[in-house]
């Protein structure tokens, strides 16, 4: 993202239609939105509240690391991020697992069922958290897994699973029949065809709904507040507890806070990031 916004001058220069000049000062106003909240609540994390307050932009004084230190004080922020990655790492194991032999069943094995397997599957994106929410907490207590994470782990695949369904059907569609006719031929299995054919040529679409995965789970906090408690917080329940005592609010910890768990997200997109391109653009040009 960096280096495009840096390229964004050369490329007005090069290019005399005004649409394309106009795209591009649009994309790089709507890169400094972006960039000017990431960098104050960077700058904010080495901050007192009166330097936020009257100096909100300007650089901090010192890199004073005392902020980050509160946070594991007050809400064991490491114990939270761990949890989180635990949780967010088992949950995308499992949406991959289900997902991906699901998606070549439906893309690939054409039967009268699989338009409504995949219909069955949309109506996933209907059903809102919060008319499930009593069903899910009485479910999860009866199982024996309320305040577990493992709850969350089995849960979220299930939230998830449209969404990775669908884009990697929509992947495999466009790969030509040819491949697993060849494989066939030479006496290859079903599964032998996911696993040598499908999963490698279909690693981008798989980076791709991983990366998006991520954020959802991530970022995830209504359940998490649900079915969670004080011993197995997530980064994002620890970080509504971020105060400096009942009274008041100590923005600098805050953005501290906010900065930690930040950081495995940017982290993860910017190494998978081309691979996310590549995935979201598969199959938009018919060779």
């Amino acid at each position: 993202m960096l280096k495009s916004i840096l390229r964004l001058p050369q490329r007005i220069k090069k290019s005399s239609d005004p649409f394309v000049v106009g795209g591009y000062l649009f994309s790089l106003l709507y890169a400094c939105l972006i960039i000017i909240p990431l960098y104050f609540v960077i700058v904010s994390a080495f901050k007192n509240n009166s330097q936020i307050i009257l100096t909100p932009l300007a650089l901090p004084a010192a890199l004073n690391f005392s902020k980050f230190i509160q946070t594991q004080v007050s809400v064991h922020v490491v114990r939270a991020t761990l949890i989180s990655i635990f949780i967010t790492c088992g949950a995308e194991a499992l949406t991959i697992i289900l997902a991906f032999p699901a998606a070549y069943a439906v893309a690939r094995i054409k039967t009268r069922l699989s338009p409504l397997v995949e219909s069955i599957f949309s109506l996933g994106f209907l059903i809102p958290g919060l008319a499930i929410l009593m069903p899910i907490y009485m479910m999860t207590a009866k199982a024996g897994l309320l305040y577990h994470p493992i709850a969350l782990v089995i849960l979220y695949p299930a939230f998830n699973l449209p969404l990775a369904m669908i884009l990697l059907a929509g992947f495999m569609r466009k790969l030509p029949h040819e491949l697993e006719e060849s494989a066939v031929m030479d006496g290859g299995s079903v599964f032998q065809i996911i696993y040598h054919i499908f999963i490698p040529i279909c690693m981008p679409g798989i980076i791709t709904v991983l990366v998006l995965n991520f954020i959802n789970i991530w970022n995830e906090y209504l359940f998490a507040l649900i079915l969670m408690d004080s011993n197995n917080r997530t980064i994002q329940l620890a970080l509504a507890l971020l105060r400096a005592n009942q009274r008041s609010i100590d923005f600098g910890l805050i953005a501290a806070g906010v900065l930690i768990s930040m950081i495995p997200v940017y982290i993860v997109f910017i190494f998978f990031q081309e691979k996310i391109m590549s995935g979201m653009l598969a199959g938009a040009v018919k060779g």
